[in-house]
């Protein structure tokens, strides 16, 4: 929301300039319908952040499509007061104002007499209480100082102002802010003009091009700026006061990472500013309000360029996902939220490629891949929809926004790219946004560019992996002729009901003989496929997924399994990292037993490669939670040690002046798996020493290892550690050293110091989006899921009071890893009428497909498991 208004008769002519293709009248009788569409909005707000309510007026320019006396549109928990509607000779009537859906937010306003097709402008006076959970237009405390931000997307505008509230209603805004005169407010649009009264001043902002409601942003308070030069536009690092020198990094990396999305789409920024705000209590990670990109504060004000390489790499990528949006999503916009797994695959899909050419370092295609794998998991349970799904608008939209909209999306755009190859993908985006800029479409708009272009059947092929769930298994053999044999069904985990599937797959396999390495391209269409592929029968290897690029699993028959596990050291990293996944999803498929499962593990432990020992240690962390038990703990511990602590010594306890920045991350990992439960006697005295110096002063420990080494302390603190924890907290502190003093609260391992945690998370001290970080971590400590499932119970008022209902509808991974008395209690109590929500109980669903699977694993593979172990105890990774 953000805008001033222009002549009544200029902004009339918009909507006969891009008439929308989606004016019929909508079956969802919770939707707008067309009769009444708006033309412009402006939106004037007096806004003060000492106070907890405001005054609201809103002047929107209509155009009637044919007679009507009522119309409907958003306005939720907000108090209307007077509505008038005046034509173009100035006449007005009086409205009246029904809530004809409080839950939803609907409001019909009422004319005492039909009115005749043609231009109206509405007006509303309305007042309203600041919201606290984040969402809508909320207020905010930081370091003593209140302060407005906004969060609309995705149905939360409704509760800012009246609006139409549905993506698919673009139109021009305006904003006029009335705020104290010594704050700053910032909007989407650049200030136009400024008056002053007294203690008060009005700014009035620029008008912007044709948006959704959902990217209208604002933010009032005592705001600090940085200039980001080398932009197309003017832009800058907004910061909260106080803020502003830690805004260089994000500021560095602004302006080439755009440069490149210009190049890519080819199309210039399509607004007239590009500011990015940092917020202190937010819900989400980052958002792409045109112009005004919000960001949690801790993504986007970094400690130093020594900020740890994960750190670094996330603000990179979110960068470049938040203004690639401002093409996929804001310039072109999806019709219906059933396509918003396409807006964030999109935008995540474009970040990686940028962010990869950019900043070569970040490894951000392994990262990325690893983040598909990510989705496979979860598309491979039962209860899994398709990913573009139908959607109501009574549908909980939080659900959309999981690991499949991001993940799956994105490996299916992968696999479209590396199927008609780079040139001819960015050039049917180029065509597809020229198309369709400052419009709505669906997704077959996108495939039909990419068919028209390639000369392909894309939108057939992509059929089959958007409107069906799950992951096709490929499996692999070869036949006594020579020729390859292909297979496919549904990729099911052990115990879980084979689901039908059928899919067109463009398998991309490498195969090597003599030392030469081929690629092939397969389109898989049918149940079993024969290839006939020159040389293939005496390949040294095959590689069933070259690149990771193929939205697949996959098998290989015994023979050439083998083949390829004697020459994996050959494959790039990125398709060994592929490998190890692959072959952890076989062993949950029951596929393949435990013994061989650990050899590779244990035969990859030796890789040079970050990313690859970094799937190592998630493989051996993960044997803990599923297959082991008192017994055979002290063997696991030992193999744990022998395969990593050999990893970590050649890293070094410290990072070395030289190293690649990936070897940061790959540290911490190691440092976790051997320092907690592990205990590792020099790396907990390690993480003491670096937490005393955390303490006098944060800047004296490398920024990749605070966290770490302040929690591991306080796994194993005391109360006067808790205490000191505490008081630093209380002080002003980096939002990223703030974060990791959460993190520590809530490691202590201690039952009454992990009580004292719980405790003081609920008080002021942390706000609506950092408290349950607290019991989050507790549930984690198998010690103590008892503990903090007793107390989102005991506390779950006071929780559901203070918390965004997107984090508690999520509260049921406290119990994720727990056995089955613990998790179905807190099951049930989630599940009460009272307390559940659409999405927790989609959440719920997932968690309890994933223990069932866990006790399916251990009853089938822990013998194994566990012989394996027992065998290799006291060896190190080498022998």
């Amino acid at each position: 929301m953000h805008l001033c208004l222009r002549r009544l008769g200029a902004l009339l002519l918009l909507p006969l300039l891009s008439p929308s293709p989606y004016a019929a009248e909508s079956v969802d009788p919770l939707r707008l319908t067309r009769e009444v569409v708006p033309v412009a909005q402006s939106v004037e707000l007096t806004l003060d952040p000492a106070k907890d309510d405001y005054a609201g007026r809103v002047l929107v320019d209509l155009h009637a499509n044919q007679p009507f006396k009522s119309f409907r549109l958003h306005a939720q928990d907000l108090v209307l007061g007077t509505a008038t509607l005046a034509n173009n000779d100035g006449d007005s009537v009086p409205l009246t104002a029904e809530v004809t859906n409080a839950k939803h937010g609907l409001v019909t306003l009422t004319a005492p007499r039909e009115l005749g097709a043609g231009q109206y402008r509405l007006t509303i006076d309305y007042t309203a209480r600041y919201t606290r959970d984040g969402l809508g237009l909320y207020k905010t405390v930081s370091r003593g100082d209140p302060y407005l931000f906004t969060q609309l997307q995705d149905t939360h505008a409704r509760r800012a102002f009246p609006c139409w509230d549905e993506p698919s209603f673009k139109i021009p805004w305006q904003l006029t802010l009335t705020v104290p005169a010594g704050l700053e407010a910032v909007t989407n649009a650049a200030v136009a003009y400024e008056t002053r009264d007294g203690d008060w001043k009005t700014i009035h902002f620029g008008r912007t091009p044709p948006m959704q409601s959902y990217i209208v942003a604002l933010a009032v308070g005592p705001f600090e700026y940085v200039p980001v030069p080398g932009l197309s536009v003017p832009g800058r690092i907004i910061t909260p006061k106080g803020q502003s020198a830690l805004a260089a990094e994000a500021a560095k990396v602004a302006a080439p990472i755009l440069a490149r999305l210009e190049e890519y789409f080819g199309i210039p920024y399509p607004y007239a500013k590009l500011d990015q705000i940092a917020v202190p209590e937010y819900v989400y990670g980052a958002m792409e309000n045109a112009g005004l990109i919000t960001w949690v504060d801790r993504g986007l004000l970094l400690d130093s360029a020594k900020a740890p390489f994960t750190t670094r790499r996330w603000l990179a990528t979110t960068t470049a996902h938040e203004m690639a949006h401002m093409w996929y999503g804001n310039l072109v916009t999806m019709a219906w939220w059933d396509d918003l797994w396409l807006n964030e695959s999109t935008a995540d899909w474009i970040a990686g490629r940028i962010v990869e050419h950019q900043y070569p370092e970040f490894r951000v295609k392994i990262s990325e891949s690893r983040g598909v794998k990510s989705a496979m998991r979860t598309d491979a349970l039962p209860s899994v929809t398709a990913i573009r799904r139908k959607v109501t608008a009574e549908t909980d939209l939080a659900q959309l926004a999981d690991v499949l909209t991001y993940n799956k999306g994105k490996g299916i755009l992968d696999m479209v790219e590396n199927w008609i190859g780079p040139e001819q993908f960015r050039a049917a985006m180029r065509t597809y946004f020229l198309k369709h800029r400052w419009g709505n479409t669906v997704a077959n708009d996108l495939w039909d560019a990419f068919s028209a272009t390639s000369g392909d059947d894309i939108t057939g092929m992509l059929a089959s992996f958007i409107e069906q769930p799950g992951v096709p298994l490929v499996s692999v053999a070869l036949e006594a002729d020579g020729q390859l044999r292909l297979t496919q069904r549904r990729f099911n985990n052990l115990g879980d009901p084979q689901l039908p599937g059928q899919w067109r797959i463009p398998v991309i396999l490498n195969w090597s003989r003599h030392g030469e390495i081929h690629r092939e391209r397969i389109l898989f269409t049918e149940s079993t496929q024969l290839v006939r592929i020159p040389g293939l029968a005496e390949a040294d290897w095959i590689y069933p997924n070259s690149d990771e690029s193929g939205y697949y699993r996959w098998s290989l028959s015994p023979e050439l399994n083998a083949r390829l596990a004697r020459q994996a050291a050959l494959l790039a990293p990125i398709e060994r990292v592929g490998l190890l996944d692959n072959v952890s999803a076989l062993f949950s498929a029951g596929l393949i037993d435990g013994n061989d499962y650990l050899a590779y593990v244990t035969a990859f432990a030796r890789d040079l490669d970050p990313d690859v020992n970094a799937v190592v240690s998630g493989s051996v962390a993960g044997l803990d939670n599923t297959f082991i038990n008192d017994a055979s703990r002290e063997a696991y511990h030992a193999y744990r040690r022998a395969i990593l602590r050999p990893i970590l010594d050649r890293l070094g306890f410290q990072p070395k002046p030289d190293e690649p920045a990936s070897h940061g991350p790959l540290r911490v990992t190691l440092y976790g798996a051997l320092g907690y439960t592990g205990a590792d006697p020099a790396i907990v005295a390690e993480c003491r020493r670096l937490a005393a110096l955390c303490l006098a002063n944060p800047a004296q420990v490398d920024p990749t290892l605070r966290g770490t080494a302040l929690s591991i302390t306080a796994y194993h603190g005391d109360a006067a550690y808790l205490a000191a924890l505490q008081a630093l907290f209380e002080k002003p502190q980096t939002p990223a050293f703030r974060s990791s003093l959460i993190g520590a609260l809530g490691s202590f391992h201690e039952p009454a110091l992990a009580r004292e945690a719980l405790a003081w998370s609920l008080t002021p001290a942390m706000n609506s989006t950092e408290f349950l970080r607290v019991v989050n971590r507790v549930g984690g400590d198998p010690d103590l899921r008892e503990l903090a499932v007793a107390w989102v119970m005991e506390h779950w008022d006071a929780i559901a009071a203070k918390a965004p209902p997107e984090y508690t509808a999520e509260l049921i991974n406290v119990a994720a890893s727990a056995e089955p008395p613990l998790f179905n209690q807190l099951k049930a109590f989630l599940l009460d009428p009272a307390r559940k929500t659409e999405f927790s109980e989609v959440n719920i669903t997932k968690a309890s497909e994933r223990l069932a699977l866990r006790l399916r694993l251990r009853a089938k593979e822990q013998a194994n498991i566990v012989k394996y172990l027992e065998t290799f105890a006291g060896q190190t990774a080498k022998d």
